[in-house]
């Protein structure tokens, strides 16, 4: 059967959906061994290559650099850069479709590219499914410096979701074209083809059919998928597709492959998370999805992606100016019939904007609640920052962001402040803002830093739903770990992160959000330790524990096994033991990154471990440590022979040998080492040298030995301190038994003496 394989580099209404048959039977629910039916081979494919090689075969490939990339990647920033592997280097199709990947269930052809099914960075390649005869995939191969969206990849895995594209199947394998694994999805290949395709005219859909083909099937995703507490994000024109030949219902595509809201337009993004940088957007909320299926709704309206033509800047500007569909409607030219919905799912205002129930109303004919256009307050006179004059509190706290030294002074000597007192009339911010101000006077040693502070309390005061922007980092507090993630792994580093988390700058962004919220409760629960973390310098804390406590879905980046893909605890053993083959014997099997994710990823409880790896220079308690977290691992998730990592570790045991006093229980158990290594058992090793019955029975020995010792020199001691006095002792104790026995002796004499004389 023929498939196409994509790789990846990077309310209220009443609504049915039905959610389908399960599609693919392996649920992967296996937790105690490590799954090896995600193994690939690169073969040399000598059969037919099937029936989507066959298409793939017929179809004109792109060979030029680039040339595959999806419409729109110049409007992007330069934090969706391609990761390498990714783009041009790959070889372009070829007619036989001889180099082929078996990855679980599918053969991918790595030289047969879909490029019309491309995704961002994610390239499509065709495949075979190696199990079913009928229908068509392709599959979507993630670029792993960026991470992809487990809890969508699990919910949407299998299942069958009217209005979105079938998630098959996906597997974390080894991809040749990066020497390295990452995770691969297979999707369902949608009958109709894409319904954007930028710089081709567009298949025309009727205004009176807009609701049916269109509107429902993506209510019905968006529906199901608020359901299950997550969010789409990935709602545009050009990632949807015709289910159907006929073009009677469309499909939307991937949304898993990277973080919410990464490979979206800038005006796809609502006011609040278009300032941030792509890798931080955050997962938003149903109302996200919502404004962007109004902003889908109008690009399949004019035929393109509206404001297109302006820089993203510049359409930050606008819409932070005018408002969302005003920006729009200025510049371009909407259906009448599409006015009503576009207007209601842009209103700017979360509470005003049109939910499930409006919709409904509107695709049955029923008058909708309206809305206005632009909501936010404009001041009747302008603040001009570096000689641009802004509005509205929104657009100047962006201006504020883009110029951030020069901002510091009109905030310090209390000019925005008049603003907006006088300008604004909002004497609630004003009143926040003065006190921001006279924080400052408070301010230590560290002026500068008090300075930053400021200046980033200051963009939340004028723009509290907006994203978190100190200097040149800007992300939604939902997005913190993704730009993390990001940072850390092109090259920037985890300093930008770190100056926000240790000046709390999210604690003051919560304290702004007025009324309950559970998803701002949330977010403030898994916020609240990482300026913990990030303050301790030992392993297992640092920016380390912080990434891997909020992007659940992040691989271990530790150098040993980063390029194994290692999302779950049940493949961190495995990797090691492959890694145990190659690296040097004095280095240690667990790093900063490797304790951080055992902390996160581990049910129990291991602080204590983390406690001792604080100092290395205690080489005993430090290889115990080491030794019991994965021992412990191997004990919880497997597996139960590790014969690489088991050497590796024995060699590594020197230190916690010495725990023993007793030499020859010492040598005993130096000599069960290598047996038990044999066995390839951590939990064996462990409980050699943490036997508490053989510990305690050398300590209580140790301690009578050492007691028994002490007499012993005790004795000696007094022997040697006291030798002149016991001298002088004997000396008088002889002349004293000298005495006595002389007079004695003179007694018997003339006892002796007179009795002869008597007889």
């Amino acid at each position: 059967m023929a498939y196409l394989v994509l790789v990846c580099s990077a309310d209220n209404g009443l609504l049915r959906f039905v959610i389908g048959s399960i599609v693919s039977g392996d649920q992967r629910t296996r937790q105690n061994s490590f799954p090896s039916r995600g193994f690939e081979r690169v073969s040399s494919n000598k059969e037919k290559p099937g029936l989507m090689a066959q298409e793939a075969e017929m179809q004109k490939q792109d060979v030029s650099d680039g040339a595959d990339e999806q419409d729109g990647a110049g409007e992007k920033k330069d934090s969706r850069a391609q990761a390498p592997g990714l783009g041009g280097e790959e070889p372009a199709a070829s007619g036989g479709g001889g180099r082929s990947v078996e990855i679980g269930n599918f053969r991918v052809f790595s030289d047969l590219r879909l490029p019309e099914y491309d995704m961002g960075n994610c390239k499509a390649y065709a495949a075979d499914n190696l199990r079913r005869e009928e229908g068509g995939a392709f599959a979507l191969v993630t670029d792993p410096t960026v991470p992809t969206r487990q809890d969508l990849i699990r919910f949407l895995t299998g299942v069958h979701i009217g209005g979105q594209i079938d998630l098959l199947d996906h597997e974390i394998a080894h991809w040749p074209l990066l020497d390295r694994k990452t995770m691969v999805l297979f999707y369902e290949k949608p009958a109709g083809g894409r319904v954007l395709v930028p710089g081709e005219k567009q298949r025309k859909i009727d205004e009176h059919d807009f609701a049916k083909v269109v509107i429902e099937p993506l209510m019905h995703v968006l529906q199901a998928v608020a359901d299950k507490g997550l969010t789409h994000r990935n709602i545009r024109a050009d990632n949807l597709f015709f289910g159907d030949p006929m073009a009677e219902k469309v499909v939307v595509g991937d949304c898993c492959a990277a973080p919410a809201g990464f490979n979206q337009p800038l005006v796809y993004e609502t006011i609040s998370r278009m300032t941030a940088d792509p890798a931080g957007r955050g997962l938003g909320t149903l109302l996200d999805d919502l404004y962007a299926l109004g902003m889908t709704i109008a690009a399949l309206g004019i035929g393109h992606t509206p404001l297109q033509k302006l820089r993203e800047q510049d359409i930050i500007d606008v819409k932070l100016s005018k408002g969302s569909f005003q920006a729009v409607v200025m510049n371009e030219k909407l259906p009448l019939a599409l006015i009503e919905p576009v207007r209601g799912l842009l209103c700017d205002d979360t509470e005003e904007r049109w939910g499930f129930a409006e919709l409904n109303a509107w695709i049955d004919g029923r008058r909708a609640k309206p809305v206005q256009s632009n909501t936010e307050r404009r001041a009747a006179r302008s603040q001009n920052l570096a000689g641009k004059d802004y509005y509205t509190a929104r657009s100047l706290a962006q201006g504020i962001a883009k110029n951030w030294v020069n901002s510091l002074a009109p905030l310090r000597d209390g000019t925005v402040e008049i603003w907006l007192r006088r300008g604004l009339a909002d004497n609630d911010r004003a009143k926040h803002m003065s006190e921001a101000i006279r924080q400052l006077q408070w301010a230590g040693a560290d002026k500068r830093a008090a300075e930053d502070i400021l200046v980033a309390k200051s963009i939340i005061i004028l723009d509290p739903s907006g994203a978190i922007r100190f200097k040149g980092f800007s992300a939604m507090v939902d997005g913190l770990g993704s730009m993390l993630s990001y940072d850390v792994q092109h090259g920037r580093g985890p300093q930008r992160f770190a100056d926000v988390v240790v000046r709390d700058i999210p604690s003051f962004w919560f304290g702004r959000q007025g009324g309950y919220s559970p998803e701002i409760q949330k977010l403030q629960q898994a916020y609240k330790n990482l300026r913990y973390y990030i303050q301790q310098q030992s392993a297992g804390y640092g920016y380390e524990r912080c990434l891997y406590a909020i992007v659940r879905n992040q691989h271990c980046l530790s150098p040993m096994i980063e390029k194994d893909y290692v999302v779950d605890i049940t493949q961190l053993l495995p990797a090691l033991e492959k890694a145990a083959a190659n690296l040097p014997d004095d280095s240690w099997p667990v790093d900063r990154h490797i304790a951080a994710f055992i902390a996160t990823r581990l049910e129990d409880d291991v602080e204590a471990q983390l406690l001792a790896l604080q100092n290395p220079s205690d080489e005993v308690e430090y290889s115990r440590a080491i030794i019991s977290m994965l021992a412990l691992v191997q004990w919880r998730h497997g597996p139960d022979n590790l014969q690489n990592l088991s050497h590796w570790v024995a060699r590594l045991m020197e230190p916690a040998v010495k725990v023993f006093h007793s030499k020859a229980r010492r040598e005993r158990v130096e000599h069960e080492i290598p047996k038990l290594a044999k066995r390839g058992n951590l939990v064996e090793l462990y409980n050699l040298i943490n036997d508490e019955q053989e510990r305690r029975k050398d300590q209580t020995e140790f301690i009578t030995a050492v007691e028994e010792y002490s007499e012993a020199e005790s004795e000696v001691f007094d022997l040697e301190s006291s030798g002149p006095a016991r001298l002088e002792l004997a000396e008088k104790v002889g002349q004293q038994a000298a005495a006595f026995a002389s007079t004695m002796i003179a007694l018997l004499t003339v006892s002796a003496l007179f009795l002869m004389h008597i007889w």
